[in-house]
């Protein structure tokens, strides 16, 4: 694999990487979910390639032109990971409000405005003075 080859793979991750974050501020699940999983393919596919070369003989060829870029990506890739993140809590807390849980809560019940009292264990069920 040639320096070209592997010069072009980082042009493509790059380019996935923008199309993510264009889905990301679209606001299309659809798109985003897609573009996603694309970009974690080439990334892992340019990580196989990175390998395959050595990584000592690719950070000396280059050192000068790719290096950058890839800083560039893994900077860019935690803040893409948060926002990513932000979308699917605001997504799920949109969707408990549209279609409210069928389940029981564990903790919270319903009995009043200000909850139950403490259920009591042990031997002694009820305590008085």
């Amino acid at each position: 694999m040639s320096h070209s080859s592997l010069e072009q793979q980082l042009d493509r991750v790059e380019h996935q990487f923008n199309a993510v974050s264009a889905a990301l501020v679209d606001g299309n699940p659809e798109a985003v979910q897609a573009a996603s999983a694309m970009l974690q393919q080439m990334a892992v596919h340019f990580v196989q390639m990175v390998d395959e070369m050595g990584r000592h003989r690719v950070s000396s060829v280059a050192a000068a032109s790719l290096a950058p870029r890839i800083k560039a990506l893994a900077e860019g890739m935690p803040v893409l990971r948060a926002n990513l993140l932000r979308r699917s809590a605001y997504v799920e807390r949109a969707l408990q409000l549209v279609v409210p849980a069928t389940q029981k809560t564990t903790y919270a019940t319903n009995t009043g405005p200000y909850g139950s009292g403490v259920r009591q264990s042990g031997a002694f069920k009820v305590f008085s003075a």
